[in-house]
């Protein structure tokens, strides 16, 4: 009996933990990607770095194609699938930091660049309420600019996002079974 309440203790504690990354991205274009898990963190980024020195071999064009290539059939799967995760993912993602600073360039051209601006607004203007209304966000922070002085976009930023252990296979399970339920659906039945 204690074996089996120490398990279930080990298996709460475990479900309650927060996984995450953090990528950030300073002016000067230094980027940095941190994985966190608990109270364990991982720079991604210097790991990437010791795998270039090793001088790994990359995979041709053709072996990249056939990856990428998708049928139809499994989009539409992918997509039945993906609604019962967006679901229960709702509650347990959460954004610790989303901070981003964007300024557009007008440099050569100052009316293309007032438009690009104006796009940008828009575009955040749509996606903010998609954000706040499904997600939790707990610091947002999003500036966008225009200098005409500037020849190219210059953005830097910074994001944070967890997910509880639980709550992400909560997420997998319920995508395994929407993703056999979609796969039941597709097989024809012969007629008796």
């Amino acid at each position: 009996m204690l074996i089996a309440g120490i398990i279930l203790s080990i298996a709460l504690l475990l479900g309650f933990t927060r996984v995450g990354f953090r990528a950030a991205r300073t002016p000067d274009g230094e980027t940095r990607v941190i994985l966190r898990a608990g109270v364990f963190r991982i720079d991604l980024m210097k790991l990437l770095a010791k795998g270039k020195r090793k001088g790994r071999k990359e995979k041709p064009e053709k072996a990249r194609e056939e990856e990428t290539r998708f049928t139809r059939e499994r989009l539409s799967m992918m997509r039945g699938a993906a609604m019962p995760v967006l679901r229960s993912l709702r509650r347990g993602v959460r954004i610790d930091r989303l901070h981003l600073r964007l300024t557009v360039a007008g440099g050569d051209d100052p009316c293309g660049a007032a438009i690009l601006y104006g796009r940008l607004h828009m575009a955040w203007g749509m996606l903010r309420p998609l954000l706040e209304e499904n997600l939790r966000v707990r610091k947002r922070r999003v500036e966008i600019g225009l200098d005409f002085d500037l020849a190219s976009i210059r953005w830097d930023g910074d994001v944070a996002v967890t997910i509880s252990v639980g709550r992400s296979l909560a997420a997998l399970l319920a995508a395994l079974g929407a993703a056999l339920r979609q796969r039941g659906n597709s097989i024809p039945r012969k007629a008796v």
